[in-house]
């Protein structure tokens, strides 16, 4: 493991430190890497801040000066640099609230993304499910908008991945593998074998603008769910409890006091 000889050298830093490469075609190179996200030597913001507000510096003494100004020099100097201090120190702190801003955001975005991957890595499972035997008009020119947007570079080499994922030995091109899984087909799988090969390349994130031939297919060959309907059940009417008859008691034993 030695450092790589044709990398371009790096300008020293406070926050240089040696890392080893873990992945990749130059995996177990030692390399030099900045770990300070507003290094001055290594980011053009922060050189251009540290150039607009530079370190104060003791002002050079006269030819005749007192020992009273030397103090008052000294003092001054002492003061330019706390403040500055001060600044740099604040300069951290709200470097260190955005840094955390971004990486709250960029963790919610990602969130947001996964979560969106997955609901089309099932939509596109559900269309696979209720593929049918035979395109209707519809799903044809659905089908058929879908082929005229394919890839032509990439979608025998994702759909081959497919079937070839089992066998890791698998040494023959996309289009032999796909060819052979024709081939292998009975005659009610050829629609999901069509639609796997033209949307395969859809599954990931459209971007703004570009045609979405996954939802498209999922409107076309995925039938839609009913609307549940809230029965409402009529309410048994309360039964009226007769009054008590203490009234109609008292007034007869009244009469018969008086008789």
């Amino acid at each position: 493991m030695a450092e790589n000889p044709d990398a371009e050298p790096a300008p020293p830093c406070a926050a240089s430190k040696p890392a080893i490469i873990v992945y990749g075609k130059r995996v177990g190179t030692i390399i030099t890497v900045c770990t300070d996200n507003h290094c001055p030597v290594h980011d053009p913001r922060a050189a251009a801040a540290q150039a607009a507000n530079p370190a104060p510096t003791m002002a050079p003494a006269p030819e005749a000066e007192t020992e009273a100004e030397a103090e008052e020099r000294k003092r001054n100097y002492e003061q330019q640099r706390k403040e500055y201090e001060q600044e740099q120190e604040r300069r951290a702190e709200e470097s260190r609230l955005e840094d955390e801003w971004r990486e709250k955001e960029w963790e919610a975005e990602r969130a947001r993304r996964e979560k969106l991957q997955k609901a089309r890595n099932a939509k596109f499972d559900r269309i696979l499910e209720n593929a049918p035997a035979m395109f209707s008009a519809a799903q044809l020119r659905v089908f058929l908008r879908a082929l005229v947007n394919l890839d032509p570079y990439t979608f025998a080499d994702d759909v081959a991945e497919h079937f070839a994922a089992e066998d890791e030995n698998n040494d023959k091109s996309a289009e032999e593998i796909l060819l052979a899984t024709v081939d292998g087909l009975t005659d009610d799988k050829l629609t999901g074998f069509a639609l796997r090969l033209v949307l395969t390349g859809n599954i990931p994130i459209t971007r703004e603008g570009e045609v979405d031939s996954l939802t498209e297919a999922e409107t076309a060959f995925v039938p839609a769910k009913p609307k549940k309907t809230a029965t409402k059940t009529a309410k048994a009417p309360t039964p009226m409890k007769a009054a008590p008859k203490t009234a109609s008691r008292k007034s007869s034993a009244k009469k018969q006091v008086a008789a």
